[in-house]
């Protein structure tokens, strides 16, 4: 996955996004452990998937098999420095995404 450039990765962006989005929409109340787990699992799933699908949409089309193949081979910076040169706005894609997310739960 894309690593920050400030040493956080993504996974941690995306598991403090869910931790305090859950608590924000109140859906951590009179809920035992396991189940606020498996919320917090099935949330992260769904934003990473949002997040991919915008990524793998800006990917130019002539370029989406080495994208793939660089995908295939799990080179993390070599995917971000690939989508950093192909899709200029990545950083305002992926906040978008976040805050439509966010306000998906929150309203």
């Amino acid at each position: 996955m894309i690593t920050d450039t400030k040493n956080l990765n993504v996974d941690q962006m995306v598991d403090e996004f869910i931790s305090k989005l859950v608590v924000e929409a109140g859906m951590d109340e009179n809920v035992e452990e396991d189940v606020l787990g498996q919320l917090k699992t099935d949330l992260k799933e769904r934003l990473n998937n949002r997040v991919n699908a915008v990524i793998l949409s800006q990917i130019p089309e002539h370029k989406l098999e080495e994208f793939e193949k660089l995908l295939d081979g799990g080179d993390q910076k070599a995917t971000q420095s690939f989508c950093t040169e192909n899709i200029p706005n990545l950083a305002e894609l992926i906040a978008s995404e976040f805050l439509g997310f966010r306000s998906r739960y929150i309203s």
